[in-house]
């Protein structure tokens, strides 16, 4: 059986982070605001963008990180799916050759 997309990303963030991920980081926002503040806590800005904001039945979230110019972003119609698919990719930025930098 195949790992379903929170799972692989919560096992991204874990392989990152280690135990600093908040538990359910992928499924609460506001866990997912935590693993925010631990990216800001590392360098990088954060910005959460509501891309449906009049829309009453549609909903698009883009969580952004940036550091050094560089922008990571990720959509998804979860907010907290969307905050940790764009820090995976900000998270991954920081590794060289399979290390952290």
């Amino acid at each position: 059986m195949s790992e379903s997309i929170p799972e692989i990303l919560e096992n991204q963030l874990k392989l990152y982070l280690g135990e600093a991920v908040p538990t359910h980081a992928v499924s609460d926002i506001h866990a997912a605001l935590e693993l925010s503040e631990i990216l800001e806590a590392k360098g990088f800005s954060f910005q959460l963008k509501d891309l449906c904001p009049k829309s009453p039945n549609e909903t698009q979230w883009r969580g952004i990180f940036i550091k050094d110019g560089e922008k990571f972003s990720a959509d998804d119609p979860q907010s907290s799916v969307a905050v940790c698919k764009a820090a995976v990719d900000a998270l991954a930025s920081q590794w060289v050759n399979g290390l952290p930098e």
